[in-house]
């Protein structure tokens, strides 16, 4: 069996079902802890866990990555069965280099005529990694776990001294079980070896996005504070197929209106539909039509075809602002008297001049005469046209994320708890950046943060090269919504601690079948070779 080496952590290559379970039995054998790796975009969980080695216990770490069972099969029409290292899209970063958009599940889909119900704003992900997170795309009337059918999870059997891997499959038959593993199980029911979809026919999506100061936005009444004929963002969120907003809720310490509220909403039609709607896209924007007769949406500007350069120069101007002021530290390390002057003045103007100057590039308010002559419209195809977020590079402009799920009937009130706190930060390097708001669809799934709940989700950035600790960051906002009863998505930070209770004596109180899963989980592991420390840490998981 092949291994490659991944940030320092040795992994184990399986090709088939067989390879896993000797695997398995090896750890079972060897009393070692088993962490799988899907694309690696959950963050802290993967770099933390690749860094350790060797658990607190002592027990050494078995690093497995499924790159190389990425195979999709035609059950029925309708129905594919897909082994879990299988990418939902191309992973740019996949350190096997085995993913590619031809071996890619929504490529397969899409030319089979088939589609998945929704998904995230990338599909860099596997299967696996996709659904041990519990990850989610941005709608209330479709989710990816609509169209789960079943599981196959690798996992032992205890008698006495022996134990014993095996191959389970679990579907919606055995509700306790299918419910238990099926989705935001984090691995640690067990390894998902593959997943069986019941997929819906393909589909193409038209939509908009407005770009409007945050006060003056036309399409949602966004904090429920002022009289107004819009709907509400929870009836917005309710009745929009799909929709992202991303607000950069910057307002104090400059003159000028400065808050932006970014508004991607898109709906389900047919080709005709889209093709249509892109030839009023482009009959606006005064251009040729594009030659299959659709308009991809942009999320930075692109130059010579490409959303690269953008990329590029969000990063310099991001790494100046997070490395600020080390790097002229250093450049002027010669020269301290010019070094506090330039430091001086652009502290002093940063907040009133700078920032606001950065915004009016990326986040450019609409004008009737700017390039879309208006909001941005576009059409695409499902899978291409979703996930809006692929355009944007984790490398170029690495995004960390903690991603805080609440009911939505509590939207308004978190709108304006956010609004408050907000109002009252000045403009710093770590509030430089945007918070993102979208929903999801209630889930049956035990540990689903939308489990039994429609939830508004509050997906608060932090730029990856900024100097200091996001955690420290975020605390604040961990605090700050406790009241909320937030569930935090697994595959993001996850704090130690809410208002001084630890993070597991927290969350135990917000699912009502959290002991349930506890001991169940307790009882498919009994030797705990799935419980890493991060999850033993975040979970408060007791040693055997």
């Amino acid at each position: 069996m092949d291994t490659r080496i991944v940030n320092g952590a040795t992994y184990w290559l399986p090709e088939s079902n067989d390879d896993v379970i000797a695997l398995v039995q090896e750890a079972l054998d060897k009393n070692e802890i088993i962490c799988v790796r899907g694309s690696g975009h959950s963050f802290p969980l993967i770099g933390t866990t690749e860094k350790e080695q060797i658990s607190s216990t002592g027990r050494p770490y078995k690093y497995i990555m499924l790159s190389k069972m990425y195979a999709v099969t035609m059950i029925d029409a309708d129905t594919v069965k897909v082994q879990a290292g299988c990418h939902l899209g191309v992973d740019p970063f996949d350190p096997t280099k085995i993913s590619t958009v031809e071996n890619s599940l929504c490529y397969i889909l899409d030319n089979l005529g088939l589609a998945l119900p929704d998904l995230g704003g990338i599909t860099h992900q596997t299967i696996g990694g996709f659904l041990s997170t519990g990850s989610s795309g941005g709608s209330t009337q479709y989710s990816f776990e609509d169209a789960l059918d079943s599981i196959e999870v690798v996992n032992y059997m205890t008698e006495g001294d022996y134990a014993v891997p095996y191959l389970y499959e679990y579907n919606i038959s055995v509700p306790q079980q299918f419910h238990s593993t099926g989705l935001a199980s984090m691995g640690l029911m067990g390894i998902i070896v593959s997943a069986t979809f019941k997929c819906t026919p393909k589909f193409y999506i038209e939509g908009s996005e407005t770009i409007e100061y945050t006060d003056k936005c036309s399409l949602i009444n966004l904090f429920g504070s002022w009289p107004s004929k819009l709907p509400g963002l929870q009836t917005f969120l309710e009745k929009t197929e799909y929709t992202r907003l991303m607000w950069w809720p910057q307002q104090n310490n400059s003159p000028q209106d400065l808050s932006r509220m970014v508004v991607w909403q898109a709906k389900r039609t047919d080709k005709a539909g889209a093709e249509a709607w892109a030839k009023n896209a482009y009959d606006l924007m005064g251009v040729q039509p594009s030659a299959d007769g659709l308009k991809p949406y942009e999320e930075v500007p692109y130059i010579f075809g490409s959303p690269d350069p953008a990329n590029v120069v969000a990063n310099l101007i991001y790494n100046a602002i997070g490395q600020w002021p080390t790097w002229l530290q250093k450049l002027l390390a010669d020269k301290p008297t010019e070094y506090e002057i330039i430091k001086t003045l652009v502290e002093s103007n940063y907040a009133t001049k700078i920032f606001p100057a950065i915004m009016d590039i990326f986040v450019a308010v609409d004008t009737p005469t700017n390039k879309n002559k208006g909001p941005q419209l576009f059409s695409d195809l499902w899978y291409t046209g979703i996930p809006m977020d692929n355009q944007m590079s984790d490398k170029l402009m690495p995004v960390w994320f903690t991603e805080l799920w609440i009911d939505i009937c509590d939207t308004e009130k978190v709108m304006q708890a956010l609004k408050n706190y907000y109002d009252a930060q000045p403009i710093t390097i770590d509030l430089s950046f945007s918070c993102e708001i979208y929903a999801a669809k209630k889930s049956p799934f035990w540990l689903s943060p939308a489990y039994n709940r429609d939830v508004i989700r509050i997906d608060v950035f932090w730029y990856g090269n900024n100097q200091g600790d996001p955690a420290t960051f975020y605390q604040n906002f961990w605090d700050l919504l406790a009241p909320f009863n937030y569930r935090p998505h697994w595959g993001k930070y996850i704090p130690e601690t809410v208002n001084g209770t630890p993070v597991a004596t927290y969350l135990s109180k917000l699912y009502p079948k959290w002991h349930t899963w506890m001991n169940l989980r307790q009882q498919v592991d009994s030797r705990q070779i799935f419980v890493t420390d991060y999850w033993r840490e975040k979970l408060g998981i007791p040693l055997p």
